[in-house]
């Protein structure tokens, strides 16, 4: 970022720049090396809102003003150039690898990106629900963090001119600011319990992390100085700070919540001890290694994401020697970048009508122009793109929650009880009862097969992410989004269950592996032992890890995917698993039902079966997927069939 002439460059600034986005490169290769190292788009907000601010102060104490096309001048300058040579290349690479309406995606994603809104793109097209899939294959959605920069900047310059122009205090100043701060931070760790998308995404939650380096700004802008040994404390909590929620904060804690405080405040603490003497956490963050990626850290930033998403949409695995490829590519092309794209665009002298016209308007008009040829293409989809007939060949692969006769909810009502969409065959009353979460709906394909065969009706009932277990006591482990839904179902659910012949349950078990929940699950097995015919308990599915449901589609474009060979997951039971067998071993009435014998051959599990996809996503089987299993077994004389051949006998 080009300085004020009056504003002394700050190498360790520069430094912590690369700590910041190494932490992010490194989490977003693998989020178990540095498990809060997401914290470091956290740091680069206090970094921004220190800098701009300070610069802003400078300008009012040269001008007592402050020029908003200067302002939004020197932001496109700094951002468009670099942005841009991203996304040219993204959309195109996107072209050539990507499926017609992931593309598309992409296209829409890259227009908003580029007119600083991704995050408000993203917050509304991103699918958080239960069965969302993963976002990680998503070129730009890095972007969604200079949207919400770009969004405090529309505002913040006229804050900052009020606060300096009408508030002559510091006290007052700090006061009006530290309120904002807390409305945002309060308001950030309330929202983020029930809308953790809109929390992540939006300038609401997130205008705290800037008002944090602003507020320092105001401080060294009224002269703030400390002894060099209160700077040396300083420095070091600071770092701490920040190293601690690298180890300790994870993608579970309320993040931009109460769990982002300690790494926020530590930046500023890092940035206030080096205002007037260079600490010794300062000299190391100084070291010329540090600088250098500092300095390119922006592009390093822009470059990494798609990188990782590209590679990750081709499955391909990032193990250690793709790791250093992808390091090695980010910063070669952030350095490109740095030395041919943003410094020399930033330093030219082109008057203001020139820079929006240049680095804005004919850039908007490139990307829109390059987006509707795209769009064109993609629309007749000549077969020198996408081959039609190899995609209709793609088996379909949909959740259950995409059929009407699957009564899942995301809160539950009682009409499940009663709908005769929920009811299969229709034309006989059900004496077997599908209940539990979405690990039981996602058998529905499958006990339709075996009631057509076996001459029983079923009504399925379920809530997402909802412990079966007859109480109403609150779990912490409970998503919140969920929890009325589940509360009602876990109200009614006994009632329902005790009119049928047959119970079959089935859940996420891996997601309840608590005390708690083994304690209350096993009574309400037992409740039901006593009180219907016959209980079958529904085995949790093999997990596939980094499966990809889209993967046949894929291969249209990109035949060197196997498909049937990627994705296999070790044979070895969820250790839950083991206490659902060992519970229904206690009773002569209740049963075990796993799926292994068809999806999985020794210590070897896949997600394919005849060639033909079985998953929705790693840990869901599709409807056809489920409809298959059950054929195949029945072809096979699986001895699990044992369960399902006893019922109405």
């Amino acid at each position: 970022m080009k300085l004020h002439p009056n504003i002394k460059y700050r190498s360790d600034i520069d430094g912590l720049r690369a700590v910041a986005v190494l932490s992010v490169i490194l989490f977003h290769i693998n989020s178990t090396w540095i498990p809060g190292g997401f914290l470091g788009v956290d740091i680069f907000f206090v970094i921004s809102g220190y800098l701009i601010t300070l610069i802003l102060t400078k300008e009012i104490d040269s001008t007592n003003k402050i020029s908003i096309t200067n302002f939004y001048k020197r932001r496109i300058k700094r951002i468009i150039p670099a942005l841009l040579f991203v996304l040219i290349p993204t959309i195109i690479i996107g072209f050539i690898l990507f499926t017609p309406d992931d593309f598309l995606s992409l296209l829409k994603s890259s227009i908003w990106s580029f007119f600083s809104a991704a995050n408000i793109y993203f917050f509304s097209s991103i699918d958080t629900g239960y069965f969302a899939t993963g976002s990680n294959e998503l070129p730009l959605l890095h972007l969604w963090s200079l949207g919400v920069e770009e969004q405090f900047y529309i505002l913040w310059p006229f804050i900052v001119l009020f606060l300096l122009t009408y508030i002559s205090s510091i006290k007052k100043r700090i006061l009006i600011i530290s309120t904002i701060f807390l409305i945002s931070l309060i308001g950030a760790q309330l929202i983020i319990v029930e809308n953790h998308s809109f929390a992540y995404y939006m300038l609401p939650t997130r205008a705290w992390e800037l008002l944090s380096g602003a507020t320092v700004a105001l401080l060294v802008h009224n002269g703030f100085r400390k002894s060099n040994t209160t700077n040396e404390i300083m420095a070091i909590i600071g770092i701490v700070a920040i190293l601690l929620g690298f180890i300790f904060v994870s993608e579970s804690d309320p993040i931009p919540g109460l769990a982002a405080l300690p790494t926020i405040l530590g930046t500023s603490l890092l940035i206030l001890s080096g205002i007037s003497y260079r600490t010794y956490v300062g000299r190391i963050l100084s070291v010329k290694a540090f600088v250098g990626i500092g300095l390119v850290s922006y592009s390093a930033y822009l470059w990494h994401w798609p990188i990782l998403a590209f590679l990750r949409y081709s499955m391909i695995d990032i193990n250690l020697n793709i790791t250093i490829i992808v390091l090695i590519l980010t910063f070669i092309l952030a350095t490109i970048s740095y030395f041919f794209i943003e410094t020399p665009l930033r330093k030219n002298n082109f008057n203001t009508k020139k820079v929006f016209i240049r680095y804005f308007i004919i850039p908007a008009v490139i990307l829109g122009t390059l987006s509707t040829l795209f769009i064109k293409v993609i629309e007749h989809r000549p077969s020198w793109v996408y081959s039609e007939k190899k995609l209709d060949k793609a088996f379909l692969v949909l959740p259950n929650h995409k059929y009407n006769y699957s009564c899942l909810f995301t809160e539950f009502t009682t009409d499940a009880y009663t709908e005769d969409r929920c009811v299969y065959p229709k034309k006989n009353k059900p004496t077997v009862l599908l209940m539990g979460d979405s690990n039981a709906a996602h058998y529905i394909g499958m006990i339709r097969v075996f009631s057509d065969h076996y001459g029983f009706t079923t009504r399925n009932a379920s809530q997402s992410a909802c412990p079966p277990v007859f109480n109403n006591k609150e779990y912490s482990w409970i998503d919140k989004k969920y929890a009325k839904g589940c509360l009602t179902y876990r109200n009614t659910i006994l009632d329902e269950a005790i009119q049928y012949d047959t119970v079959i349950v089935g859940g996420n078990w891996p997601a309840y592996d608590y005390k708690e929940f083994k304690e209350a699950f096993s009574q309400s097995i037992d409740t039901l032992a006593k009180k219907v015919n016959k209980v079958i308990i529904l085995g949790k599915v093999p997990i596939m890890n980094n499966y990809s449901k889209d993967c046949a589609q894929r291969s249209i474009k990109m035949p060197w995917i196997e498909c049937t060979e990627n994705f296999h997951s070790t044979g070895r039971e969820v250790s839950i698993n083991k206490f659902i067998k060992k519970l229904t071993e206690k009773y002569s009435n209740v049963s075990y039902f796993t799926i292994k014998n068809q999806t999985c051959k020794g210590k070897e599990c896949s997600p394919y079966l005849e060639n033909k996809p079985l998953y929705y996503d790693n840990g869901h089987l599709s409807m056809s997927g489920s409809k298959l299993i059950g054929e195949i077994m029945l072809k096979n004389s699986d001895p699990m069939l044992k369960v399902f051949e006893e019922i109405n006998k």
